[in-house]
């Protein structure tokens, strides 16, 4: 009995000898996971880990790492105690050290890397204005990096700094000498925001030329830029050799399938719809533009039709592509503001096949530069119209301005503002000007003015024209108002031009002295 206690109370020992050792090994083990975890924590949060390209997280997750790293309080805690301010000393843990790692970056390629990180974290914290900042900062950086500065002015542009952009995308063109065929492109996409139409068409055609004319989203854009100045013809032939460069440029089908529509071929508008979506399959943004062409009210300008004859001019071969948000996505960031236009700007005119084919051969004449012919065949498509068809007014007037033949412009195109001016506001900026060139300032003032409130704070470009003939027109008072009333649009859109300042000081100096003039001696 005695040993087979002995033998027991040795088990016990052995037992109780096992069951300590294993709990000591147990409390090692939690001990030393809990230091790996604070480590890693703590190198998370300070920016010193570079995880491989193709698991770098997202700003959201990273905002949400840090996030999480910060102690939970429990509901009796104060919400002024220390512990809460853990995560917000993390973030500036973060974004200490990216902008340190970015001060010590050895190529552009990781510098441009980081900048990236820096500001897609400041975007997740929902800090857009110090992330427009922290660009803006490196836009002023001098250092030879085309495709950084690019790459900045694509940022800048997605969070809405368009002027700070175009400075980006300029120094990023001047860097590589002016061949640099995507920076011009979204260039121009900025101007084209900033309704500077001539300077964004200069811009796309650069884009275009150094492309070889092959380069679709310039295409499309350049297409834009005629369709806002109401150039039907030529948006309907970028948009047409967009889809023969990009089949799957969907914005590009969409906007030539309306301009077809616009143009009085609404059957040529369906034929791009349906090429397209039997081949990439229906979406909603394409069966909506279908409907629209198809249902739509039709007021404005209607010849109605004998029924079109088949012909080989009928039927159009294209189709279109969606945009994306690489080298376009400023091009994508400047078409969404359209896309929810699109139901009230269509104005579908229907036009009979003989009236029509006048129309392209006027269009042709014009564009091989024979002018009085083109003069010729515009007339007969408005003789058979009534006198009204907006595209052939706008396009004759166009023609009549390059001979220099101001007063048959101004008349052709006071046709169309006296009877659809509102729905094709564009011939009143065209009105004023042929009024400017002959010396009525008071009527190019007048149009401007009207042109200027159809497109409201979309367009400021327009008061300028407001102002500078309200300035010939010896009003300075005017002239200062709409002047005011540009440089408030642009600071709300961004920044006013450097030279406004100066423009705004000398009215107000005409303004004072006109008053001066006036007083009682």
């Amino acid at each position: 009995m005695q040993a087979e206690r002995s033998i027991v109370n040795n088990e016990a020992v052995s037992v109780g000898f096992s069951l300590c050792l294993l709990l000591a090994l147990v409390l090692c083990a939690s001990s030393a996971q809990a230091q790996t975890d604070t480590a890693a924590t703590a190198k998370t949060l300070s920016g010193e880990s570079s995880p491989a390209a193709d698991s770098t997280p997202t700003a959201q997750q990273r905002a949400r790492r840090t996030t999480a790293s910060a102690p939970s309080a429990s509901s009796d805690d104060n919400p002024d105690d220390k512990p809460l301010m853990i995560g917000k000393a993390a973030e500036t843990d973060r974004l200490s050290s990216l902008r340190a790692q970015i001060a010590d970056a050895k190529t552009n390629n990781e510098r441009n890397r980081l900048q990236r990180m820096l500001i897609d974290y400041l975007v997740a914290l929902n800090k857009k204005n110090e992330a427009v900042a922290e660009l803006r900062v490196m836009m002023r950086e001098d250092r030879i990096d085309p495709v950084g500065f690019y790459n900045i002015g694509n940022a800048l542009a997605r969070l809405g700094d368009t002027d700070t952009a175009i400075d980006a995308y300029r120094k990023a063109i001047s860097q590589r000498h002016g061949n640099y065929a995507r920076a011009h492109n979204n260039l121009g996409v900025m101007l084209l925001r900033q309704g500077r139409w001539d300077e964004a068409q200069e811009t796309f055609v650069t884009a275009l030329r150094l492309e070889n004319f092959r380069y679709g989203e310039a295409s499309y854009n350049l297409g834009r830029v005629y369709a806002a100045r109401g150039e039907a013809d030529l948006a309907i032939k970028e948009w047409s050799r967009t889809i023969i460069i990009e089949p799957d440029h969907v914005d590009a089908a969409i906007a030539l399938a309306r301009a077809f529509a616009e143009d009085g071929t609404p059957e040529r508008g369906l034929a791009v719809l349906d090429k397209f979506m039997a081949r990439q399959g229906p979406s909603r943004e394409l069966t909506t533009a279908r409907s629209e062409i198809l249902f739509g009210d039709g007021s404005g300008a209607v010849v109605q039709p004998a029924k079109p004859k088949a012909s080989a001019s009928t039927a159009v071969s294209a189709s279109g592509s969606s945009g994306r948000l690489t080298a376009s996505a400023v091009s994508e960031t400047g078409r969404k503001s359209e896309s929810g236009k699109r139901s009230a700007s269509l104005r579908p005119l229907t036009v009979d096949q003989e009236t029509y084919d006048l129309l392209e051969r006027a269009r042709a004449a014009r564009e091989e530069g024979r002018a009085q012919d083109a003069i010729t065949l515009y007339r007969r498509v408005l003789s058979n119209s009534q006198g009204f068809l907006p595209p052939a007014n706008l396009e004759l007037s166009f023609v009549l301005n390059s001979l220099k033949r101001y007063e048959e412009a101004a008349a052709t195109l006071a046709t169309l503002t006296k009877r659809e001016g509102a729905r094709y506001p564009i011939a009143y900026y065209h009105l004023g000007r042929q009024y400017e060139q002959l010396g009525r300032f008071q009527l190019a003032a007048e149009a401007f003015e009207m042109a200027a409130a159809a497109y409201g704070d979309e367009n400021p470009q327009f008061l300028l024209d407001l102002s500078r003939t309200r300035d010939k027109e010896g009003n300075a008072g005017a002239a200062l108002a709409a002047m005011e009333e540009f440089v408030r649009i642009s600071k709300s859109k961004g920044r006013a031009p450097d030279w406004s300042d100066t423009r705004l000081a000398e009215l107000r100096q005409k303004v004072a002295a006109s008053k001066s003039a006036q007083a009682p001696k």
